[in-house]
């Protein structure tokens, strides 16, 4: 028989998980609305605009180095899990299967 366990901790970690939710939307558009008109829009950013010689040059230079830790993190943070999922579930039939022939 097992002893009953405390639900704090789950609900703590709900909790946790669900307030650090609501406080990553902002990190999409500061978390505003759109702006109805889009007229507007583009004049605000034609005014707000850096000088060309600013921006020449930089712009690929910067999405490659962003693109090249996009493919390194997706490899890290992706294959790395699924492969230690992958081992571990090769391991536990290997296990039960070493128990039924014993039997």
């Amino acid at each position: 028989m097992s002893a009953p366990r405390s639900m704090v901790l789950p609900l703590a970690l709900i909790a946790l998980a669900f307030v650090g939710a609501l406080y990553s939307t902002g990190a999409f558009v500061n978390g505003a609305a759109p702006l109805a008109s889009s007229s507007v829009l583009r004049g605000r950013v034609s005014q707000q605009a850096l000088p060309s010689g600013l921006v020449e040059g930089t712009s690929v230079a910067t999405s490659l180095q962003v693109v090249t830790a996009a493919y390194w993190a997706n490899l890290v943070l992706v294959v790395v899990p699924v492969g230690f999922l992958i081992i571990l579930y090769l391991q536990s039939e290997r296990t039960k299967a070493q128990f039924a022939t014993k039997k």
